[in-house]
């Protein structure tokens, strides 16, 4: 038997009885994927080291040499950093995994399985062409990594019925699976202040909430509604979802949801999403809320506390959260979210830019004359930056989240960690500047880069590296962008994004979506670049692994050129926070149609090179998925371009085709295929 190579048979994967939800869901990982490789061999968890046999062993650095000293296993100094090795022992074969920590375990399992092993994990769902098949061996088992910035967040935006909003359980577990197995280690959700997850009641009264957006109910962001969606073109993959699209716990009439139950149904839903994430796969949660709009600042419930402790700006009231009547507001919120959501390990407060009333705006337009008079001293004392026009409600900001804080502590719940977070542009720079002075010392910051132009704008970072001066800094990035450049491929990651996540002084860094494919390459690039061993991979180099990953060795040449000529010039467009589908931005419009269609050409001419019959049968449907969307890509333009009706219909059609051809419809593309006939067919017919 050669070195490193086993005979079929039993190979224990062993942790601690005391290990964590994350190295138990590392073993199980392991476990799972190496059956898939291995299919004569056996992989069971166990909580000792057997007697003999060769074994695998996982477990933090510190943890696995007192297990065994004699095996002599690495020194995992970096933080979040992971070890594997291979090593003989007493004529035993054992493969070790450790980390600087328990997630540091997980990583190192994942990138084990993916860079030597030849699984590929991607936001969608798993390809693995690549595998290394045949008997099982410890050959590739030595590696080491450690991540450039600890916090790596898949973010997710409660708004549309082409995202989370029409999510069931499932998908949520599919969606954190998959963004623990790209080795991102926390997922986030937002939600606006009408979602039914921030209902609360104080002093008998209770916080009004809209609904889970679906195709009967709540209209936000120009959600439409439909009598029947089996109604509609290509209304047939609805057959067993109808006549309303959405997540089963929102549509209302169907499956025991009311009008009275249907809050607790969703907080329900989203409770069991959380815990799976936190006490199962062992990810963070980071759940964010509005605290500057109406909507998140309900009058209702504000109007009965007394007059000392409220604060009138304009025609509404907020709380006073130095009051002890207005800190019992805050607790209440605190108390609630906690109650409703044990799970969550990270709360963050969101407020809008500008300081206009859309939007349910609020807190933004806050003047001078609007603040308690000690607070007027403190404000007044601020350095020129941030006494600008949004520092009056950047210090209202700075004490909500004071008594949220206090709040948590006296909960019980001060290992919940707090934060704030925007969209950064230019126009919300000062809004940033005054949050940087009056939010507390240390509370980390989320960044959303609006404008995508954090690769590109030394001017950006620097003003970012200001915040991240004062606090931990997550610079957030955009697969797709809602107010235009949502359809079609994902944006253009940041080139040598480690790099300048370094020169900004940034901790962190995240990814913002609401559908899941065709994202795959934006966030399997973001990922390889912050590691050690991958940092800054270029996107030529991504596509490759992914080429390899989704179509085999034959043709992945091929198909490498392909997806790097489609993450580089096939068009980005729709909107999906207006009443119109087309047009490539706010208010854009596409007027390249024909240049756009010769591009699909060329795309196809080059996915036309592959040689079908050398392709797997999964390969050969996800090959049909890339061409199906080519096709479509054109269809929608020439449509667009023409007005011709037979032309819209194929167009929907061949979305419906495409979109089924590898794995069935995702809850998005069925939102997008909603959105098609009612946004896109409708603006057609009437322009």
């Amino acid at each position: 038997m050669a070195i490193g190579q086993a005979q079929a048979g039993t190979f224990p994967v062993v942790h601690a009885t005391s290990a964590d939800v994350r190295c138990q869901w590392a073993a199980r990982e392991l476990s799972g994927f190496l059956r898939l490789i291995h299919a004569e061999d056996t992989f069971p968890i166990v909580n000792s080291i057997p007697a003999d046999g060769d074994f695998i062993l996982l477990g933090t650095a510190e943890e696995t040499r007192s297990w065994s000293p004699s095996l002599q296993v690495p020194e995992v100094d970096a933080q979040g950093g992971f070890a594997v090795r291979h090593i003989h022992s007493g004529g035993r074969e054992v493969g070790v995994i450790c980390g600087n920590d328990y997630r540091a375990v997980v990583d190192g399992v994942y990138a084990l399985l993916q860079q030597n092993l030849g699984h590929g994990f991607y936001l969608h769902a798993n390809a693995s062409e690549a595998v290394m098949k045949g008997p099982f061996s410890f050959v590739k088992w030595d590696m080491s990594a450690h991540p450039l910035v600890q916090e790596r967040v898949c973010f997710n935006w409660y708004n549309f019925i082409s995202g989370v909003s029409a999510w069931n359980l499932q998908d949520y577990q599919d969606w954190i699976r998959q963004a623990s197995r790209m080795r991102y280690n926390e997922v986030m959700l937002h939600t606006y202040g009408w979602g039914p997850f921030t209902q609360f009641t104080h002093n008998g009264v209770t916080k009004p909430v809209g609904y889970l957006q679906n195709t009967a109910h709540g209209s936000h962001w120009g959600v439409k509604h439909t009598p029947d969606v089996r109604r509609l073109i290509g209304g047939e993959v609805f057959a067993d979802e109808g006549p309303v699209f959405g997540a089963d716990a929102g549509k209302i009439g169907y499956g025991g949801v009311t009008e009275e139950n249907r809050v607790a149904l969703a907080k329900a839903m989203l409770r069991q999403a959380m815990d799976y994430a936190v006490n199962t796969v062992g990810m963070e949660f980071n759940w964010s809320f509005d605290i500057d709009t109406t909507y998140g600042n309900p009058q209702n419930i504000i109007v009965t506390l007394p007059e000392q402790a409220r604060i009138r700006v304009g025609k509404c009231w907020l709380a006073r959260p130095d009051t002890g009547e207005g800190y019992l507001f805050f607790r209440k919120i605190m108390e609630t979210t906690m109650r409703d959501f044990p799970a969550i390990t990270k709360i963050t407060v969101w407020w809008r830019g500008g300081s206009g009333n859309g939007f349910g705006g609020l807190v933004n337009t806050m003047k001078p004359s609007d603040l308690p008079p000690a607070w007027l001293e403190e404000y007044k004392a601020a350095p020129m930056d941030a006494n600008n026009a949004y520092g009056p409600g950047h210090l209202y900001h700075s004490k909500v989240a004071q008594a949220f804080r206090r709040a948590l502590d006296e909960l019980g719940h001060s290992q919940v960690k707090l934060a704030y977070g925007s969209w950064w542009n230019k126009e919300n720079a000062l809004n940033f500047m005054a949050a940087n002075h009056f939010m507390p010392r240390g509370m980390p910051c989320y960044a959303l880069d609006y404008d995508m132009v954090f690769g590109e704008s030394l001017d950006y970072r620097n003003q970012l590296s200001k915040t991240a001066g004062n606090r931990p800094l997550v610079v957030m990035e955009w697969a797709q962008h809602d107010d235009g450049k949502y359809m079609g491929r994902p944006c253009l990651p940041p080139a040598d994004f480690a790099s300048k996540l370094r020169e900004t002084g940034a901790s962190g860094c995240g990814v913002l979506h609401w559908s899941t494919r065709p994202l795959d390459l934006y966030f399997k690039s973001i990922s390889n670049q912050v590691w050690s061993d991958t940092a800054n991979e270029p996107l030529s180099t991504t596509c490759q692994k992914m080429a390899l990953d989704f179509f085999g060795s034959s043709q992945s040449t091929v198909m490498a050129e392909y997806l790097h000529e489609w993450m580089t010039t096939a068009p980005i467009f729709g909107r999906e926070t207006g009443d119109r589908l087309d047009g490539d931005g706010v208010g854009g419009a596409v007027k390249d149609f024909d240049l756009r269609v010769q591009d699909c050409d060329r795309r196809i001419a080059i996915l036309d090179r592959v040689d079908a019959g050398k392709l797997s049968d999964a390969a050969l449907r996800r090959w049909k998925f890339f061409k199906g969307h080519e096709e479509w890509i054109r269809l929608f333009h020439l449509a667009q371009k023409t007005r011709d009706p037979e032309l819209r219909k194929q167009a929907i059609l061949k979305y419906a085709e495409m979109a089924s051809v590898d794995g069935g419809m995702t809850r998005g593309e069925k939102g997008l295929l909603i959105q098609h006939n009612l946004k896109w067919l409708n603006d057609l017919g009437n322009r």
